[in-house]
């Protein structure tokens, strides 16, 4: 199909299964560029009014990611924003003991499109703070780019690489792990457990380092 100045109405002319294998080739294309930017580590006096901590849960892969939990916080760690998103192009993985969601759950959560604009406004002009910051970077990427949105955020920065530089481990460590080293405790693997539990480590570390 030619795209040109009638790209909205071809579009429209699609059927689903054309409109779902062109909304994965834009992801891909958006998740590639991503991937090759390099997230820089949190430097202690980022931590501030400026910032919110960020943590997404996942299913999927590569373009075909989808963000179906997402949890924001501030550095005075409240919870701003906190919603399952129900899973458009995925189905949940087969029941197991590590299994963090199932069906029932997310069977009445909003979809992606429903919740964007609230976490647009949060999350603009905002410097975003994410334990794995590259993982989280690539998802809400891929995500947006799906439903051809635009996230304004300041910039990205990664609590995992501030987290090694401050312990001097040798390879970067889990969230449980670096908790562990101060005495907190972990994440759950669900995004509120895991911002929350990203705070209070952030929080033990930036008052070390002042």
């Amino acid at each position: 199909m030619r795209f040109g100045v009638n790209t909205a109405a071809h579009y429209k002319s699609l059927d689903a299964s054309a409109k779902q294998l062109l909304s994965y080739i834009c992801a891909f294309i958006m998740l590639y560029n991503i991937k090759q930017l390099y997230t820089p580590a949190l430097e202690a006096y980022e931590f501030n009014e400026r910032a919110l901590i960020v943590d997404t849960e996942t299913i999927g892969a590569g373009a075909g990611i989808e963000i179906i939990e997402i949890a924001i916080a501030d550095t005075a760690g409240n919870v701003v924003y906190d919603s399952l998103v129900q899973p458009v192009f995925n189905r949940l993985p087969p029941p197991s003991k590590h299994k963090r969601f199932d069906k029932a759950e997310l069977a009445s959560a909003p979809q992606w499109t429903e919740v964007w604009p609230e976490i647009q406004a949060l999350i603009d002009g905002k410097l975003l703070i994410a334990y794995n910051a590259s993982f989280d970077r690539r998802a809400l990427a891929a995500t947006c780019s799906r439903y051809r949105q635009v996230s304004t955020e300041r910039g990205w920065r990664c609590a995992m690489h501030l987290i090694k530089k401050a312990t001097g481990a040798k390879r970067a460590l889990t969230l449980d792990e670096a908790c562990a080293r101060y005495g907190l405790c972990g994440g759950t693997h669900r995004a509120l457990a895991d911002v929350l539990a990203t705070w209070r480590l952030l929080k033990a570390v930036t008052a070390n380092a002042v």
